[in-house]
């Protein structure tokens, strides 16, 4: 990644989440399954923004241990919402989820157990804050954004990942490495390569360098700020909210007001609310906790394959 860089070190030491055992529900549901894929279109077209947006709903959802459950948490209790899938992508207060067996993605409906199939397999979805949906196609070879049903408009070609939050979508290109940034009508490249990209829900985009030895915040055009040192992942989400790891240790450190603080220790997943929550899933996957400030967090659930949060 080509940044500027104004040194602030991510200096980190270790304490880890505290682990147990209390089960997350796990009574199974169904799951139906058609097979239409993302419809793909050989040429990139130029597609204004919004396109169909899917149900809001509550913030933080889990995938149980053996995948075989969707659960979504009130703040109080858990409640299964779908059956068996793959993966869970969630953004804005929408969530959508991938068929275990064909690939196809589903968008819940804001009820308990209530999802509609809108697309077949891809490669990568993601949600912006207003929950549009976007998709990568299985081969990489172009984006797509949902327009509703199961219709699908390309707006962009090859990529290799794609990332959303707030207002903005980010991709990156599959021979280069260089992150572009879509605005409803056009992409324009906004940087070099990097180890992992994230926005916010603000649309604030934030990249770990190649070498992963600094965190840095675009400030437009291809400028770029360094805000961090050296981390193994970021995260970024709700509340103007930015995590990093610690390479080393693995411990969960906060980006808040120009400074970094240590919030907690290793963890095998950390997940972000449309409220600035912040959530983690324990190095074993036994439980999921909440952040309550300082280095203190409660377990809000047990086991959990996966968790995603707007």
């Amino acid at each position: 990644m080509h940044l500027r860089a104004t040194t602030r070190k991510l200096l980190l030491a270790g304490l880890a989440l505290a682990l147990g055992a209390a089960p997350l529900l796990a009574v199974p549901a169904q799951a139906t399954t058609s097979t239409v894929a993302l419809a793909p279109v050989s040429a990139a077209a130029s597609v204004a923004l919004p396109g169909a947006r899917i149900s809001v709903s509550t913030a933080l959802f889990a995938l149980s241990p053996d995948r075989s459950g969707v659960f979504n948490w009130n703040g109080a209790t858990w409640t299964q919402v779908g059956g068996p899938a793959a993966t869970i992508v969630s953004g804005g207060g929408g969530l959508v989820a991938t068929n275990p067996t064909s690939g196809d993605l589903y968008v819940y409906n804001g009820s308990p157990n209530s999802w509609s199939r809108i697309g077949g397999p891809g490669k990568q979805f993601a949600l912006d804050g207003s929950r549009h949906v976007f998709g990568l196609s299985p081969d990489g070879s172009g984006v797509f954004v949902w327009m509703g049903g199961t219709n699908w408009n390309q707006i962009g070609g090859p990529a290799s990942s794609i990332a959303a939050g707030g207002n903005t979508l980010i991709a990156t290109n599959p021979s280069t490495g260089d992150v572009w940034r879509y605005d409803g009508t056009g992409w324009s490249r906004i940087g070099g390569p990097g180890a992992q990209f994230a926005v916010d829900d603000a649309g604030r985009v934030y990249g770990l360098s190649p070498d992963r030895s600094g965190v840095f915040q675009w400030q437009g055009g291809t400028d770029w700020t360094q805000v961090g040192g050296p981390a193994g992942s970021i995260v970024a989400g709700g509340g103007g909210t930015l995590l990093a790891t610690n390479p080393t240790t693995g411990d969960v450190w906060r980006y808040s007001g120009g400074s970094w603080s240590r919030i907690g220790g290793p963890g095998a997943e950390f997940t972000i609310d449309g409220a600035g929550h912040v959530y983690g899933l324990s190095s074993d996957r036994s439980g999921v906790f909440q952040w309550q400030g300082g280095t203190d967090w409660t377990q809000v659930g047990g086991p959990a394959a996966w968790l995603a949060a707007s």
